[in-house]
């Protein structure tokens, strides 16, 4: 059975991922900060039995990672999703999209932008060093950096966002640099975007729905081979401009 290492597994994207690979017959190890209070995911537990695994495990506390490590030494990955992520604070649906962000550098929250950064940069670089040795024992190992169409450069020409908007940019960066680190060890990296999603992150007013995103996701990652490494994919399959 095919394994996969899914991050921020408890809400949004992240859980529905968690279904759309249990509902493929993948074992699913499904990570979250406080699976105590991951009421969804202890309910799919409940059904699921040895098909799903909760671990506790933050991308920001290395030491955290290094338990999750230890726990699952020997456990063969075929695929790690980075998935946990953090937005301004503000309402996501309130903003990026509709374009009524303050523009204004000198007003923004520049401790919340270097948050920001941490989590959604350095985290997934912590998580995929951290379980190489894991993916090495997989048949079809992959990496998958969890993105945004608002990552891409050559689509944004638009002020608003800068936290969300450069962190993934450079979480682009990290799976294209370290791509090739990754395909040495014989490794698929990839980045993909799940598209404006309805969830706490996105807002009420976005164009998918988690199901249609989660499934779309699960679809290309599924279809992935050692030619799609480096590749910047969206939810559809189809390839999205740096």
């Amino acid at each position: 059975m095919a394994a996969v290492l899914i991050t921020g597994a408890n809400r949004g994207i992240g859980l529905g991922l968690v279904r759309a690979f249990l509902a493929s017959d993948w074992k699913v190890i499904a990570t979250c900060r406080n699976p105590d209070t991951a009421s969804d995911l202890q309910s799919l537990k409940n059904t699921s039995g040895d098909s799903l695994s909760i671990v506790a495990l933050d991308v920001d506390d290395q030491d955290g990672i290094n338990r999750a490590v230890r726990d699952l030494e020997g456990v063969p990955l075929d695929v790690i999703i980075n998935n946990a992520g953090i937005v301004e604070q503000e309402g996501y649906g309130s903003g990026a999209y509709e374009g009524i962000d303050d523009p204004d550098l000198r007003k923004y929250d520049y401790d919340q932008w270097e948050a920001i950064l941490r989590t959604n940069v350095l985290g997934p670089a912590r998580i995929s060093g951290s379980f190489v040795e894991n993916l090495k024992l997989g048949d079809n190992p992959r990496i998958v950096m969890m993105t945004s169409g608002l990552a891409s450069i050559a689509n944004t020409w638009q002020a608003g966002r800068y936290a969300y908007r450069t962190s993934k940019a450079a979480l682009n960066m990290l799976m294209r640099s370290s791509g090739e680190w990754f395909e040495s060890l014989g490794i698929t990296a990839v980045a993909i975007s799940p598209g404006w999603t309805r969830t706490d992150m996105g807002g009420p007013n976005a164009s998918n729905s988690v199901e249609d995103a989660a499934s779309g996701v699960f679809k290309v990652i599924d279809g992935l081979n050692k030619d799609d490494a480096g590749k910047f994919l969206n939810f559809d399959g189809t390839t999205l401009p740096w």
